[in-house]
């Protein structure tokens, strides 16, 4: 490169970095206007203008050559070479968005990840052209304005959901900001501007460690920027990780259980008395009537809580369904007990009862484990230990009818502790006609589902009275709801108020009416009532016994109480009205009164040693989880062993161990983790470690490895002669692992080790049953070497629900026609809208035979004419040739832009037409006819418009127009969903008739 040239190219990088210098202190001044209210001080943004802006500005760096890489490949006018680029980044995008459990089944996801890097390729291709015809000023004009639009929706859509699509945001707001260099470009000043800049830029990172540290101790400026700056909150986590707070103490246990007040005598006798347990979802405390809400939500509620004691502030644990109940029904926090690997004995709330003579029962919906589901495999196999429950969604008037049928059916021989767990709160909202709400849209279908919930609860609670009077009634929710409090919506990503304080009321013989103010958590509820019923408590059981505020004489009045919550993000410890919040990644935490400040706005600024008190509490509470449960094994290894692919680099220390139980882990965790950092040592392993099982897991790692490194490469000779001896004569374990990494790089000599193994863990009744994420890897290696004598096992796993998306995926790409009728018979009756399609494109796939084609059809045709039309199967229909004009269908190839037909349609009634354009994207409306009558056509997928036709007779005349290109059009009788199969309880007794 010349030197004139290398010179030019420096010029741009400086430009570049001055206009993110420019962006950065833009964002300094929205922010600080913005939220003034949040800052202790006017010195907090000047230390963020002083040191995390330099911060920023270094991070910057690569993003600046980047863009003038990109810059100087558009200046050569290499088009494609963009679009490729783009499309990568639209892969990167769609893979990260789609994390969630709507996206499990790769059918769904894979369309869904193609279109996303399609559309960045295609618009890429499309405009970049057109965008360098235009002047520089132009350009840099429009490069600022798409910055700003994207740094905004950075800010105010779905902030901190979807980490990947936030990623995404901030590469385009840089690079989109960069532009705005081409408006001095090539200017005298614009040079001075460029060198001048490129020099700050490289001082800027010389003082990155200086600004780190300088920063490390402002807790609030660094939670305002983390929470609310998408370019200096990265700064604050790039300068967390220079400089590190400093540990806190250790401390022996003494402050935990002096915060907990664990009660010393027993003050509540409930002694033979029914408890009854219900718990609502998604339900925040500030919207319960009794809690001050405005609107009247909870008639029921109320009037529990007018004969009862209620707590003003109850708190979950973690604000997720799946770890809040877990947490409640085992009396500990979950969530750090999974996230440390430790084994759970798995005793719970109806178990502990169940060994003191009472029956139990529950109702819930299987959503309640929908949440990393993987990790409760057995609390859900086991139902959580109730005897008697029915899980399965149910509307109110069918829950009550269960409900009070168990209770007319029951002996009252034991008395009874009965859970029942309400959906209706949790999103998706919708308004109940019985329960209607207007004149706040961001919360009156919210409402109307509290109050539809509340119903229940009165009828819950008049079944119970009616049937077994002198119960217990304890009423919650597993975690509370953001409408947008602090910027977010939904659940499961801060502990703030909104999402973590649930209501708490509790009526009983004996308790006198008042409220309590005092800080409590879910978990306490398990240790108050086993304490109540004189049952002994578990030495694992956490949480206090609430025996001594229930009591009739209240608790001591200096009772601080303690709650504990925490997310991925953050952890929230409360004591009195003092809500210490901590953002845990950058280690700082923010102190709110809730007392004088209920929203959590104003941090409180003039209690340090209370703050340096209740961080010490944090710190402790977090040490204290798990010490019990958690295994022997080094805390790297349970991670690494429990798929944290972050554990990684902790775990390659320990290949040097001197036990050899430990060097077999961590050679099992590269097995699991497939991490490319792992292979140096793996090697190491193979060549000089003693232990033979060591050096058979390190040769089946690396034989994995090689396929992740490199689609076609092939192991090398003594890793792949050890992992074939492995194969042959190491353990059950072993073997299977061997077979799968053969798999990987498309060797079939495992093919028989692994069709056992699926045989035993993923049939009806296997006998070692498996997790989700073995199977999928199972049924990828099936895949990779075309066991077609997996097929028939394959074919049995129909049946298991969890499966049946990747079952039916692999079915397909195995082609093996055996597979044509079983799925032709899952799909006729398929109740799950969402398997509908990816069962139809497998069916597709396998080419059936006439007869199955003609089932196919007619499977497609009726879930086109369902309520909830799946409108994938016009396309389905249309690349299986199942459209022709004898059965309501017309296809085109190419695409058309008018299309008139006379068409058949089999059937009788009510119709409806699917049309499959080229490309509905911001297109006008078709114009459509039948018999001559214009019929409206509205979207309901990304290229299908569906409207609803009147009485159809067996001929119609179809005539669409459309600018976009027709490619099919499909009319359909409209059809009734397929009715739900009777309600069926999981029973612990002989039969579902029959109440244990």
């Amino acid at each position: 490169m010349k030197s004139a040239e290398l010179r030019h190219l420096l010029v741009d990088l400086g430009g570049v970095l001055a206009a993110f210098a420019v962006l950065v202190g833009l964002e300094n001044v929205v922010v600080g206007l913005a939220h003034k209210s949040e800052f202790t001080a006017s010195w907090e943004m000047a230390q963020a203008r002083s040191y995390l802006s330099p911060v920023a500005l270094a991070a910057f760096v690569p993003f600046a050559v980047l863009a003038v890489v990109l810059g100087r490949i558009a200046g050569a006018h290499r088009v494609r070479l963009l679009a490729a680029l783009a499309a990568a980044a639209g892969l990167a995008l769609g893979l990260g968005v789609t994390t969630g459990r709507h996206f499990a089944s790769w059918a769904a996801r894979a369309p869904f990840v193609a279109v996303v890097a399609a559309a960045a390729g295609g618009a890429t291709l499309v405009l970049v052209p057109r965008v360098l015809r235009l002047r520089p000023a132009t350009i840099a004009a429009l490069g600022l304005g798409l910055a700003a639009l994207a740094w905004t929706l950075d800010v105010r859509v779905l902030p901190r959901l979807y980490p990947a699509l936030h990623a995404g945001l901030l590469a385009v707001t840089c690079l989109s900001w960069s532009l705005g260099w081409l408006a001095l470009r090539g200017s005298p000043v614009g040079t001075l501007i460029g060198r001048v800049a490129l020099v700050l830029a490289l001082a800027a990172t010389v003082f990155v460690p200086r600004a780190s540290r300088a920063v490390a101790n402002s807790d609030n400026l660094r939670r305002v920027l983390l929470e609310h700056a998408p370019i200096l909150g990265r700064a604050v986590r790039l300068a967390a990780a220079v400089a590190p707070p400093p540990p806190l103490e250790e401390d022996d246990g003494s402050l935990v259980a002096a915060a907990a007040g664990v009660a010393s005598t027993r003050a509540l006798d409930w002694s033979g008395r029914d408890v009854v347990l219900v718990t609502i979802d998604a339900l925040r405390a500030d919207h319960v009537s009794a809690y001050g809400y405005r609107r009247p939500t909870t008639p029921a509620i109320d009037a529990l809580a007018a004969r009862g004691v209620r707590f003003t502030h109850a708190y979950c644990p973690t604000p997720h369904t799946s770890y809040s109940v877990a947490s409640l029904m085992t009396g500990k926090y979950v969530k750090p007990l999974l996230a440390m690997g430790a084994v759970d004995d798995g005793e719970t709330w109806p178990m502990y009862l169940r060994r003191y003579g009472y029956r139990t029962a529950a109702f819930y919906p299987p959503a309640v484990f929908f949440i990393d589901e993987h990790k409760f495999k057995t609390m859900q196999a086991q139902g959580l230990g109730f005897e008697y429950r029915k899980e399965e969604f149910a509307a109110p008037v069918l829950r009550r009818a269960q409900i009070e049928r168990y209770l007319a059916l029951a002996p009252r021989d034991k008395p009874l502790f009965l859970w029942v767990h309400l959906f209706e709160p949790h999103e998706p909202y919708e308004m109940h006609a019985d329960h209607p709400f207007s004149g706040d849209p961001t919360s009156d279908a919210y409402d109307s589902e509290i109050a539809a919930a509340d119903a229940l609860v009165g009828d819950v609670e008049r079944l119970v009275t009616a049937r077994r009077p002198g119960a217990v009634f304890v009423v919650s929710a597993d975690h509370g709801e953001e409408l947008g409090d602090h910027g977010g919506r939904y659940h499961g990503t801060t502990v703030y108020e909104e999402q973590v304080r649930v209501p708490l009321v509790v009526v009983a013989p004996g308790l006198a009416p008042r409220v309590v103010d005092t800080p409590v958590q879910t978990i306490d509820l398990l240790p108050t009532v086993l304490s109540a019923l004189d049952i002994p408590r578990p030495s694992r059981v956490r949480g206090r016994d609430l025996g001594p505020l229930l009591a009739p004489k209240g608790a001591a009045t200096n009772d601080e109480g303690l709650a504990f919550a925490e997310t991925d993000e953050q952890t929230l410890v409360a004591r009195g009205s003092e809500r210490l919040v901590c953002a845990r990644k950058i280690g700082a935490c923010t102190l709110y009164d809730v007392a004088r400040d209920p929203g959590e706005r104003s941090p409180v600024v003039d209690r340090p040693g209370r703050v340096a008190e209740l961080r010490r509490l944090t710190a402790a509470l977090e040490r204290e989880n798990g010490k019990v449960e958690a295994s022997g094994l080094p805390e790297a290894l349970r991670r690494g062993l429990q798929g944290d692919r972050d554990a990684a680099e902790d775990v390659l220390p320990l290949f040097d161990d001197a036990r050899a139980d430990i060097r077999r882990g961590a050679a099992r965790c590269a097995f699991r983790l497939v991490a490319p950092e792992m292979v140096p040592q793996l090697r190491r392993a193979l060549v000089r470690d003693e232990d033979a099982e060591v050096k058979a897991w390190a040769a089946v790692a690396l034989v994995r490895l090689a396929a992740a490194a490199d689609a076609g490469a092939r192991p090398a000779e003594p890793e792949s002669a050890l992992a074939a001896k492995a194969l042959a004569e190491g353990g059950a374990d072993l073997r299977v692992a061997a077979a799968l990494a053969f798999a990987s790089v498309g060797d079939g000599r495992g093919e028989r080790v692994l069709v056992e193994r699926w045989e035993r863990a993923f049939v009806p009744e296997a006998a070692a049953p498996g997790e989700v994420d073995e199977a999928r890897a199972l049924l990828a290696a099936f895949v990779q070497i075309g066991a077609r004598a997996a097929v028939p096992g394959l074919i049995r796993a129909l049946e298991d629900v969890r499966l049946r998306p990747f079952v039916v995926s692999a079915l397909g790409a195995l082609g093996d026609v055996r597979a044509r009728g079983p799925l032709l018979e899952v799909l006729r009756s398929e109740r799950f809208v969402h398997m509908r399609a990816p069962e139809a494109r497998a069916l597709a796939a396998l080419g059936a035979e006439r007869d199955q084609a003609t089932g196919l059809r007619e499977a497609l045709a009726r879930f086109a004419g369902v309520p909830e039309p799946t409108v994938e199967v016009v396309a389905i229909a249309r690349d299986a040739g199942l459209l022709r004009p004898e059965v309501g269908g017309v296809a085109l190839a190419p695409p058309k832009a008018v299309v008139s037909a006379s068409l058949r349609v089999p059937g009788s009634g009510p119709a409806r037409l699917l049309v499959l354009l080229a490309s509905a994207a911001d297109a006008a409306a078709p114009r459509a006819s039948v018999d001559g009558v214009p019929v409206a056509l509205t979207p309901a997928g990304a290229e299908v418009l569906v409207g609803d036709l009147p009485e159809l007779g067996p001929e119609a005349r179809l005539q669409v127009e459309d600018e976009s290109g027709v490619r099919a059009a499909w009319i359909v009788r409209r059809a009734p969903e397929i009715p739900p199969p009777p309600p069926r309880a999981w029973d612990a007794g002989p039969s579902s008739d029959e109440i244990p």
